[in-house]
């Protein structure tokens, strides 16, 4: 199972479909939920009869956690307005149900099967996945990566599609690396530990993502914590405030503050704190039960503030609360997300108990997993839960129960010798069933991406009206491979509004509200569309939805305003008029409103 564990989450992080729309997060969404359930379908049986987890209190309460947390997600799930939604997440960012519950066998495979003396297989795993990613972005900084992906980002994003995710895994393996380099490892895995570092520096280096410099920090801090507090206690409290101080320093910079100012902060944390405060508004709104699974990004707009606008402009958008407790607080409720802080908290705990009782190559691999485990938290306050990183933090978070817990199993070296090699006749059988299932849930959403993508970007030339028809008739059937997903639809219309087909455009973003009228976005082609042709008084009803939806965009007010005076409504002309003035009487719309 060590082995497993290590291998899926090595292929979680580095899986690329270059066929699907979204070649990343995709791709490893499908390789994490597939590959949980052949292990859930593999281990099933054993673990049933796990002796060594049916005496752990310990482990059982992890698990009661985890299994208290999927079934709540589950009941959000379920009731959210866009079941499908909820099911596969945001397109681009996949974590959904499906992706939590596979986080969660990961979780619960590791608890119950992790053992110190086969540890390092994970160790290897994940430093191979640190290789190719590493070895990518080389490729990639040199323009000789063999996938060209376009995008608008300035650093490399090797094979996650984004400098900040690729800056992030590779900080993991960077501090992989370099424990391996200082822990008791054979000569050749020390050479492939100096290579993967060197690679993973660099591709930190070229992504040019800042996190990734403040988690290898906070990687190293953990060793060199844990070194120095074995040599003597005394040196461990003085190395403890020196980091201390060292990361108040480094916060104050990244807020702006102090000497490190102009090296650690940026505009995005700005940003960063206006998502947290929509986050915030959602929760004191909906708090018990959130805003919907996954719906962040339709509810935005609704819930951020005036200020936000005026410093960032009314077309500031955020699908996901960059912080994974905040998102799931405010999208599934405030069980959902204090029971994912009591699973955090809980499992940092039990690390640092686990280190001050054990010794040998059970806390040095504790150690390893603390000091991954705990820069992926950081991450966690400041991003997004990237299916490629986050998985080791559900991997490791279990390794580090069972490896803390590990000296409480009766069981004796025999029967754990056995216990490798004894499978149970039906175990073949269950996995595949297992995985079987896990694709038939996934493969839905990846057939529409490839079919998607081909649609989306099918050219359209005027001179042969057939093309549009024939891109209408691709775009359609991509839609139909995933009736459920709202995403499409109002992608077909983004795409054929791009086309200037606006009658096409309008009828696809038809088709998207009639999905889910809370899509703003498709209101908004649906009303653009209107207008463009020339049909301001037929935008009408759309573009008032659009303002109810986007209340403080004022560019969205003004269109409205037009499309008032055209349909020869003084009335509401002069209230959007004075709506406008209210929002912003400086901004660049309050006087094109004025010059009407």
């Amino acid at each position: 199972m060590n082995l497993g564990l290590g291998l899926f989450g090595a292929l979680s992080s580095v899986a690329i479909f270059t066929s699907l729309f979204d070649p990343f997060s995709a791709a490893k969404t499908f390789v994490i939920v597939t590959s949980a359930f052949l292990l859930a379908g593999y281990s099933s049986l054993k673990l049933i009869k796990s002796r060594g987890i049916t005496r752990n209190r310990l482990r059982l309460g992890f698990i009661a956690l985890v299994l208290l947390f999927v079934l709540l997600l589950l009941i959000r799930a379920l009731t959210s307005s866009d079941l499908n939604l909820a099911l596969y997440g945001v397109v681009g960012r996949n974590s959904g149900f499906y992706t939590y519950l596979g986080y969660a066998i990961f979780f619960v495979v590791a608890i119950t099967f992790v053992r110190s003396n086969h540890f390092n297989l994970i160790v290897r795993s994940l430093l191979a996945a640190g290789f190719l990613a590493g070895f990518y972005s080389f490729l990639e900084s040199f323009d000789a990566n063999p996938w060209k992906m376009s995008g608008p980002y300035e650093g490399t994003s090797s094979l996650f599609g984004n400098p900040n995710f690729s800056g992030a895994f590779l900080s993991l393996t960077a501090i992989t690396s370099l424990w391996v380099l200082i822990s008791k490892f054979s000569i050749k895995e020390k050479y492939g530990a100096g290579v993967t570092l060197a690679l993973s520096l660099y591709g930190v280096y070229t992504a040019k993502a800042l996190q990734g410099y403040l988690s290898i920090a906070i990687g190293v801090s953990v060793i060199a914590m844990v070194w120095l507090f074995a040599r003597k206690k005394s040196l461990g409290f003085i190395g403890l405030a020196l980091i201390a101080l060292a990361g108040l320093v480094a916060i104050a910079g990244i807020l702006q503050k102090g000497p490190l100012t102009t090296l650690l902060y940026k505009g995005s944390v700005s940003e960063r704190g206006d998502m947290w405060r929509t986050a915030v508004s959602m929760i004191k709104d909906q708090p018990l039960w959130g805003v919907g699974l996954e719906r962040y990004g339709m509810f935005f707009r609704q819930y951020r503030n005036i200020e936000h606008v005026k410093r960032t402009g009314v077309d500031s958008f955020s699908d996901n609360a960059h912080n994974v407790l905040l998102h799931l607080t405010a999208t599934g409720g405030v069980f959902i997300g204090l029971i994912f802080a009591l699973l955090t908290i809980s499992v940092l705990v039990v690390g640092i108990r686990g280190l001050i009782k054990t010794d040998g190559m059970r806390r040095s691999y504790l150690t390893f997993a603390l000091a991954i485990w705990i820069p992926i938290q950081a991450q966690n306050t400041i991003s997004v839960d990237t299916p490629g990183v986050f998985v080791w933090s559900w991997i490791l978070g279990g390794a580090i129960v069972a490896l803390s817990t590990e000296s409480q199993d009766s069981v004796s070296e025999k029967s754990k010798a056995s216990a490798k090699v004894a499978v149970h006749p039906l175990a073949p059988a269950i996995a595949l069933v297992a995985v079987l299932l896990g694709m038939g849930l996934m493969i839905k959403p990846m057939l529409a991406q490839k079919d998607f993508k081909f649609a989306f970007y099918l050219g359209v030339d005027e001179k042969f009206p057939e093309s549009l028809t024939n891109k209408v008739t691709y775009l359609i059937n991509a839609e139909n491979q995933d009736p459920g997903n709202v995403t499409w639809s109002r992608y077909s219309a983004n795409s054929l509004f791009i086309d200037k087909a606006w009658k096409e455009s309008i009828a696809a973003a038809e088709r998207a509200v009639k999905k889910d009228p809370q899509d703003w976005v498709s209101w908004w082609f649906m009303a653009s569309a209107y207008e463009e042709s020339g049909d301001r008084v037929a935008a009408i009803p759309a573009r008032m939805k659009t303002v109810e939806l986007d209340p403080l965009n004022t560019s969205v007010l003004l269109e409205l305003a037009k499309d008032q005076l055209a349909a020869g409504d003084q009335a509401g002309f002069e209230k959007s008029k004075a709506r406008i003035l209210e929002i912003d009487p400086n901004g660049s719309d309050a006087k094109a409103v004025a010059a009407l």
